[in-house]
């Protein structure tokens, strides 16, 4: 009678060997067992005292609501993912309270970016300017398919109605706390071609924040003053709160950006 045989792994190609034959290597138990140690702590986490807490506090300032459909919470969810932020697993900015069916839908889309955009390069573009230097038409001109585009003045105009360049205060607060939230998840994140961040001056954090994990672009839309206030008159978009935009612009510091015409 033949010797039952099994199948297995040996050098990642499947194959028949007998089913008694020990295939482990040591190198596996030691992975395995790196992985075990991995595993208590983030599990012992989640039956923690500290985010029995957190979790309760969540609970109550998202009023018991689903933070995507509106409909009764079953979990506390991480905005980000504690295995790709461990350190940010208790930043209540971080967290959601979510459904089950809204949670599913995320941690399938969260598995198609890490198995699918996996190998992806994936660039940050800040792209910088005066008011009328042509900023959201360089990179309209310059953008592929599958990039992502954050813009303060086309969000707020979306978002209130209001002239191009006028602001209304109240709904700053919404379009700083999206830009928050954004950086949070491009940290982690690779699956965009490019990601476009459009803004007046240099922001200083935005290389601390994200260029441990991307390659970073700094570009600037070298418009001269006169023609951006020709340009802003003509399409009336021209007020007095940009006086002061143009004054403060001279004394930025682009000694790291590329400059580049529009």
């Amino acid at each position: 009678m033949a010797k039952p045989s099994k199948l297995t792994f040996i050098n990642g190609k499947p194959t028949l060997v007998p089913f008694d034959q020990v295939t482990r290597k040591d190198n596996d138990k030691a992975y395995n067992q790196a992985r075990g140690m991995q595993q208590d702590e983030y599990l012992g986490f989640y039956h923690s005292t500290e985010w029995t807490h957190m979790r309760d506090a969540i609970r109550q300032r998202d009023l018991g609501l689903c933070q995507r459909c509106g409909m009764e919470l079953n979990l506390i969810d991480h905005i980000v993912p504690s295995k790709d932020d461990w350190d940010d697993r208790l930043n209540p900015d971080n967290l959601q309270a979510l459904c089950t069916e809204c949670h599913r839908i995320k941690t399938k889309r969260e598995w198609v970016k890490h198995n699918k955009g996996a190998e992806r390069y994936m660039s940050i573009n800040i792209v910088c300017g005066l008011p009328g230097s042509g900023k959201s038409t360089y990179v309209m001109n310059h953008k592929t398919k599958h990039d992502l585009i954050y813009d303060y003045d086309a969000l707020m105009q979306s978002l209130t109605g209001l002239p191009s360049h006028e602001k209304n205060f109240d709904v700053h607060d919404y379009v700083v706390l999206f830009f928050e939230q954004m950086l949070r998840k491009l940290k982690s994140e690779q699956t965009f071609d490019n990601v476009w961040i459009i803004q007046t001056y240099p922001d200083e954090r935005l290389d601390g924040l994200l260029s441990p994990y991307h390659h970073i672009n700094h570009l600037l839309v070298d418009t001269d003053k006169q023609t951006c206030i020709d340009r802003l008159e003509h399409d009336k978009r021209f007020n007095q709160t940009l006086t002061k935009v143009f004054n403060e612009f001279e004394n930025k510091n682009f000694e790291n950006f590329k400059r580049v015409k529009e």
